[in-house]
């Protein structure tokens, strides 16, 4: 009996293996295939606000799917949003856009940049309209830019002013006996990166610089809702200091949306906008089918002419990295491929990152720097070019940033951790090490470094710290007792960036293309090359198969400790030396 048994579950868990496999062939064979989207006259655009925006998402077909839940976790490219709407704008078949959703996830300057998307389609005479139940002010932000927006009557709304949070571990990590040994470089009082693993609270440095650039990210909402609705800034501060927009309705009287209504009501609308006497007649396509086939940029397909635009978003890491994280590897490669390219005339670094590894930041930095030798390089910063982000960017002969982007925290760190209480007296282990030498056994994690080894280690943060200097001074023209009263870790807003001297101009990704081809003298005809080229969707499957769905079987099994298994997966990859922004750190 307990034979059959195991043969019967064997041949279940087989057959339920052979389904799943052949369910993820045929969704590849399909992603692989020729997209072919034909649009119907009278369309109308569908956007969900509800969406991750990357850069770039990534094109696995399976990207986020569990396949506990058998759900996906949809995310959306930044590239695809403005490939759309641009193509949209001069399509005869679409009539307008749909804004379905009010709660936008994605970073501040992201949400900058599909505002003025939206603003520029508007341009066009086409409508846009937009609905939802529930709208944060990420999303009365984008609702700004639509030419009319309802809430149900009944709906919530948040309209309260930005918050800051920052999570800090020194309590935690001591429950558990790891010890964090902490290198801040010279001076870098508003490295804020360590800050949680030396302290359990907010220090006065890092409150002051957050209270700047939140001041500057909160100014730039205020500024263009104030224009785009045709309200007093001052007023719609003084409404969110009191908090007096608790409702749908009031907000409507304030300008802040165009009115109340119900989702039937707001279809009766597109109804009479599209001229279709039935709902089941309004033909709509998303995005991301939409934007299928069509170029981020460029005025035509030239081949012998493009502007190659990198794409560098997540963390900054040694070796190859992934769609969500810079890979020192992947995007030298990526940066070195545009400039060997003879039909490449101008290079665009988009950049949407924390920082990270110094050692790979340094790495894609002489990338940069040998192409701006032969080729115009321009920089195009996202919702964080901070720290390694700012260190790869800074080489650029022009960078573009978004007055909300967070950028600089121009600074270098040293992390390590060690577990000698977790050993010894929590887990009563010993362990015995013969050295040949004074300082053979440095950083062994059974024991807490010496001040002496503090002290040789802070000097290679420190040397970290003024190479990095050197190099934004040198890319700058900037001195270097400038750089360094402005750096010592301090986070700036891409406004406040450009009054310093960090950032060059005001914009968006399409605006550093446009910069970039005019810069090589191809402002005329050109085309737009995406880097670095993705891996087929079949092989991105087959890797999924063997590391994403581990992890979120483990997810699955340790519940609400989940959440202490990614806290250590995290402090593995903080070790070493860093140029990095501390990228828990939330504005909502």
């Amino acid at each position: 009996m307990k034979t059959f048994l195991k043969m019967l579950l064997a041949t279940i868990i087989g057959g339920f293996i052979f389904l799943f496999l052949g369910f993820i062939l045929v969704v590849s064979l399909v992603s692989l295939a020729e997209p072919k989207t034909v649009v119907q006259p009278n369309t109308v655009l569908r956007m969900d606000l509800n969406t991750i925006i990357y850069d770039r998402a990534d094109n696995n077909p399976l990207a986020g799917f569990d396949p506990f839940s058998m759900q996906p976790e949809a995310a959306l490219g930044l590239d695809q949003i403005m490939a759309a709407l641009k193509a949209a704008k001069e399509d005869d078949n679409i009539l307008g856009i749909y804004l379905s959703g009010g709660i936008p996830l994605s970073g501040h300057a992201t949400m900058k940049e599909v505002y003025h998307a939206l603003q520029d389609f508007r341009s066009s005479g086409k409508f846009v309209i937009g609905y939802t139940d529930i709208i944060t002010q990420k999303g009365l932000y984008l609702a700004s830019a639509a030419d009319s927006f309802f809430v149900n009557p009944e709906g919530i709304l948040e309209w309260n002013g930005l918050n800051a949070s920052v999570t800090y571990y020194k309590e935690a990590l001591g429950k558990i006996g790891l010890q964090p040994e902490v290198l801040r470089a010279t001076n870098n009082k508003f490295k804020s990166a360590v800050e949680p693993y030396l302290l359990q609270e907010m220090s006065e440095a890092n409150r002051t610089q957050l209270s700047t650039l939140l001041s500057s990210v909160w100014g730039t909402y205020l500024s263009d809702i104030a224009e785009a609705k045709g309200v007093d800034k001052a007023k719609l501060d003084e409404l969110a200091d009191e908090f007096l927009i608790t409702n749908p309705k009031r907000a409507a009287e304030e300008k802040l949306i165009s009115g109340t209504a119900y989702y039937d009501e707001v279809l009766e609308i597109l109804m009479r906008k599209t001229g279709e006497d039935k709902l089941k007649d309004i033909n709509y396509i998303n995005v991301r089918k939409y934007s299928e086939g069509k170029k981020l940029g460029g005025t035509k397909a030239i081949d012998k002419q493009r502007v190659a635009v990198i794409i560098a978003q997540g963390e900054i890491r040694d070796g190859q990295g992934d769609e969500y994280t810079i890979g020192s590897a992947r995007i030298s490669e990526a940066i070195r491929k545009a400039r060997l390219n003879d039909k490449v005339k101008a290079v665009v670094l988009r950049v949407n990152s924390p920082g990270g590894s110094a050692l790979a930041s340094e790495v894609i930095w002489r990338e940069m720097d040998l192409t701006r030798q032969v080729k115009p390089v321009i920089a195009s910063m996202g919702d964080l070019a901070a720290s390694g982000g700012y260190y790869i960017s800074c080489f650029a002969d022009t960078i573009l940033a978004q007055p909300n982007t967070i950028t600089g925290s121009i600074g270098a760190f040293g992390l390590f951790f060690t577990g000698e209480e977790l050993m010894h007296d929590k887990l009563g282990l010993n362990i015995e090490t013969v050295p040949t030498n004074k300082y053979s056994d440095l950083g062994t994690f059974d024991r807490s470094l010496s001040e002496s080894e503090k002290a040789l280690l802070v000097k290679q943060v420190d040397k970290i710290y003024n190479t990095f200097k050197e190099r934004v001074a040198e890319g700058r023209g900037l001195s270097l007792a400038y750089v360094d009263s402005i750096g010592q870790g301090r986070v700036w807003s891409g406004k406040d960036a450009q009054r310093l001297g960090l950032v060059d101009l005001m914009g968006g990704l399409s605006d550093a293309i446009a910069l970039a081809a005019e810069k090589a003298g191809i402002s005329e005809e050109y085309s737009v090359s995406v880097y670095p080229e993705q891996e087929d969707p079949f092989t991105q499957i087959i890797e999924q198969l063997s590391g994403d769905y581990q992890a979120k079987a483990l997810e699955r099994e340790l519940g609400e400790y989940a959440q202490y298994f990614h806290l250590l997966k995290d402090i593995k990859n903080r070790e070493g030396f860093q140029t990095r922004l501390e990228y828990e750190l939330e504005i909502e």
